[in-house]
């Protein structure tokens, strides 16, 4: 998480985050939230019935991603724990990344950066082949 929210949210709770890029093993993650009493998880997350009956206090699951299939709902609700999700969180990101990549495969652009990546010049040829879109 950003640290602006995590100072946002420790103004109101105590805090425990992963301040580091990696995905916590789930010993670690059990260890960490036997007291919690909310998560916020993300997709390597997995939360089933031994999970939940290691964390007696938990009262919500928080999840910033869009589906969850590796969230046992089920358990959630007979353990009387809220799971929440976002279900639109990537559906913008998704359709702008799709629509660069269609962009750089309609002007070639993965050619291009692979002969400025080796190092040689480019012929007349690759020029036109690659800084054109063919006419129809």
């Amino acid at each position: 998480m950003h640290g602006e929210i995590i100072n946002l949210l420790a103004e109101r709770c105590r805090v425990v985050s992963n301040n580091t890029r990696e995905t916590l093993p789930r010993e670690e993650v059990l260890r960490r939230t036997e007291s919690a009493d909310a998560l916020m998880v993300f997709m390597p997350d997995r939360v089933d019935e031994l999970f939940l009956k290691s964390c007696p206090r938990l009262k919500i699951i928080s999840g910033a991603l869009k589906g969850y299939d590796n969230f046992d709902v089920v358990a959630c609700t007979r353990h009387n724990v809220w799971f929440t999700i976002v279900p639109g969180l990537l559906t913008v990101p998704t359709a702008e990344l799709a629509m660069g990549l269609l962009i750089s495969l309609a002007r070639r652009m993965p050619g291009g950066d692979h002969i400025i990546r080796v190092g040689r010049l480019w012929t007349r040829f690759e020029k036109k082949l690659l800084l054109t879109l063919p006419a129809k």
